[in-house]
């Protein structure tokens, strides 16, 4: 059964540590690097957006919304459906948060989950959240809620997943190409990237931002969205799909039908 939580479950300190960061947060700050020593002296360097209020998303969230506005002037209230560990809801509510417009958060997630960071920030933005057991049923909570009768409720949006539409990557990877100045990453010439890919935003963002870089993805998407990214990672030479390493007890399956 969804339940709407907004007002519920607040973590009150937290929220207002959120709030007050807000006030004074940059949209799209360089790019913190972190170099991380391996026990065979390789040397990896973490590009850490996980200090960024809305994650890497919030670097564009702002200048998505408004380029959205141009057109759809009657935009009031932004809608996500969305998985409640992921940031593409954190993203839609703060580009919302940002221009005074309303949004709506639909998650699929457990209870457990209602205080993690990702319902905490959204409870900063003022997003009207509902948590649902499924993707499916969250889906469908959205579209009962947003959409009855299959007709959009005046000045709704049901911003698409990963908010990874029309000009979104370019304008993400101006935004990255901005935020690089300066950094380590620049005195690499043939970079080497590894990082998840749920709807491919960011991945597509990242290879037009550094073209000679080599990306190395791990798909974290379902659906047509795994397959969109399959698709285009076949049509880059340099962009790569990680296998999904074996679980222990796949393993032991595995050897025991070759026994």
């Amino acid at each position: 059964m969804c339940e709407n939580i907004t007002g519920k479950y607040l973590d009150i300190k937290r929220i207002s540590d959120i709030k007050k960061r807000l006030l004074k947060n940059p949209e799209n700050p360089k790019l913190v690097i972190i170099p991380v020593k391996l026990p065979d002296n390789r040397i990896i360097n973490i590009v850490q957006d996980g200090v960024l209020i809305a994650g890497t998303k919030q670097r564009v969230a702002k200048i998505f919304f408004n380029e959205l506005l141009k057109n759809e002037s009657h935009i009031k209230t932004v809608v996500y459906t969305g998985q409640a560990n992921g940031f593409g809801p954190v993203a839609t509510a703060y580009g919302a948060y940002k221009l005074g417009l309303n949004s709506e958060i639909f998650l699929a997630g457990s209870k457990e989950e209602v205080n993690s960071r990702q319902i905490t920030t959204l409870q900063a933005l003022g997003a009207k959240i509902t948590v649902c057991p499924t993707w499916g049923e969250a889906k469908q909570c959205m579209y009962n809620t947003v959409q009855p009768n299959w007709k959009l409720k005046p000045g709704y949006y049901i911003v698409p997943m990963g908010l990874n539409i029309g000009n979104m990557t370019d304008l993400l990877s101006k935004q990255i190409i901005k935020a690089s100045k300066g950094t380590s990453i620049n005195n690499v010439k043939n970079p080497r990237i590894w990082l998840v890919a749920g709807s491919g935003g960011i991945a597509m963002s990242l290879a037009k931002a550094f073209p000679n870089a080599h990306l190395f993805i791990y798909l974290t998407g379902h659906g047509k969205y795994k397959q969109s990214v399959i698709n285009w990672a076949k049509m880059n030479s340099k962009v790569t799909i990680i296998k999904p390493m074996l679980e222990k007890n796949e393993i032991k399956l595995r050897e025991d039908r070759h026994l």
